[in-house]
């Protein structure tokens, strides 16, 4: 079912990133790569056994949701390469000319999560009361893929009639609603129902998001593209699975 279009009355509860002030600190720095919310704790151990292994440096990491990310990126932002949770973002950027080198590199389940230690059932979602935290869809596709579930299950507009859907700036700003007790359940990635190693969750019933990714022209360097050689490679497959996605192998 299509997802209708997303009411601008909806109201954002900020926790916002902040990324000016990042990129800022990192434009000494020629590897930076912009990596999606739902990814980066991946990113984080894909770049440190890259320079473990001594295939190259570290580069340094910006998180944040895959639509404000490709915004800057088409503002100057000083990013060499770009890990995006869908390939609508990386399609985007090649088609304005700013990346290249495009392709898959995993894909990613979405899940519910609370955090109760119980087991949670997916109809735990049509409490009367249930607050349900997602990313902002219109710049995280884990938000869109959100919403379009809620919508297809007939809870968006009750959610959004009642007040119970809370909508944050990224899938990591959702997780931390239901954890601080801004929302009961949150709509996410598995990568990060595994990183708060609490709580349970239960598998969306809907196609794995595809994560995809790109270097961007002017600004890749030769360690950046043997980085995004790497964590496409079968020596990066088990970091990708640990974090719960399927990974997808260039070699």
């Amino acid at each position: 079912m299509k997802c209708k279009a997303y009411p601008c009355v909806v109201v954002i509860i900020a926790f916002v990133a902040i990324f000016l002030p990042k990129i800022s600190a990192f434009a000494a720095s020629e590897d930076v790569v912009a990596v999606a919310a739902s990814m980066h704790e991946c990113a984080l151990e894909l770049a440190a056994a890259f320079e473990e292994a001594d295939f190259g440096e570290a580069p340094q990491l910006v998180s944040g949701a895959s639509g404000k990310l490709a915004a800057q990126i088409t503002s100057g932002a000083p990013f060499c390469l770009f890990l995006s949770a869908s390939p609508e973002w990386t399609e985007k950027l090649k088609k304005d000319g700013l990346l290249y080198d495009i392709a898959p590199m995993a894909k990613a389940p979405a899940v519910a999560w609370w955090p109760k230690d119980e087991a949670i059932s997916l109809e735990a979602l049509r409490g009367e009361k249930v607050r349900i935290a997602i990313a902002d869809p219109a710049a995280a596709p884990f938000g869109k893929a959100a919403g379009e579930y809620l919508v297809s299950i007939g809870l968006y507009d009750t959610l959004m009639k009642e007040g119970r859907l809370i909508v944050m700036s990224s899938v990591e700003q959702a997780i931390l609603a239901a954890t601080s007790g801004g929302a009961d359940v949150a709509i996410v990635s598995l990568s990060l129902a595994i990183k708060a190693s609490k709580g349970s969750h239960a598998k969306l019933p809907i196609v794995p998001l595809e994560n995809s990714g790109g270097l961007v022209k002017s600004r890749a360097t030769e360690n950046i593209t043997e980085f995004w050689r790497y964590i496409r490679s079968d020596a990066a497959a088990s970091i990708w699975e640990k974090w719960g996605f399927e990974p997808v192998r260039s070699n």
